[in-house]
């Protein structure tokens, strides 16, 4: 469904940024078709880890099969194309809306989400007054054992233990931009 080539160019190009650029965070522009999906697998300086950044979603491709979403998680490193079996992140999606019928005369209306692990995602309430293409701050830590996943001004503990843990991030259907991503050891 994705271009290898691309996915390669575009993870080559991140792990070749000198590391002051790492520091200071990248930018990453998740954009895919409707009905599609593309991945990128980040490795991480070892078993303790911060990742932070922002996420918005700048645009929706129409699909009457997929929910526009981005997904970042704290992962089990897998081959590409496979699904992790551990994992724990939050999802970034929002539903199509009639305009008319929304509050904020939006198209969509945001969701914002937990995903642990293939578990029901344990939804964070969004207002339909809000516009979906807002920009959510978040930030991951690892630490061998539980994930510490921060979005906005909400936080929540997961237990977590992969040997080979990678930042994963996938998006669907619509167009997501990554900004100041960075990894940060943390011991």
């Amino acid at each position: 469904m994705t271009s290898a080539f691309g996915l390669c160019a575009a993870a080559t190009a991140l792990l070749a940024l000198p590391g002051t650029a790492m520091a200071a965070g990248i930018t990453y522009d998740c954009d895919t078709a409707a009905n599609h999906f593309s991945e990128l697998s980040l490795p991480t300086s070892g078993v303790r880890f911060t990742v932070s950044g922002h996420v918005q979603m700048n645009a929706m491709a129409a699909s009457k099969t997929y929910v526009p979403l981005a997904r970042l998680q704290i992962a089990a490193a897998v081959a590409p194309g496979e699904s992790p079996k551990d994992y724990v992140g939050f999802t970034l999606s929002a539903l199509a809306a009639d305009p008319k019928k929304t509050p904020s005369g939006a198209a969509a209306v945001p969701m914002l989400a937990y995903s642990v692990s293939g578990k029901d995602d344990d939804l964070l309430s969004f207002s339909m007054l809000e516009k979906p293409f807002i920009l959510q701050t978040f930030s991951l830590s690892y630490d061998g054992s539980t994930v510490v996943v921060n979005l906005g001004k909400e936080s929540k503990s997961f237990p977590l233990k992969v040997a080979e843990p990678v930042v994963r991030i996938v998006c669907s259907t619509g167009e997501f931009l990554f900004t100041d991503l960075a990894i940060k050891s943390a011991g």
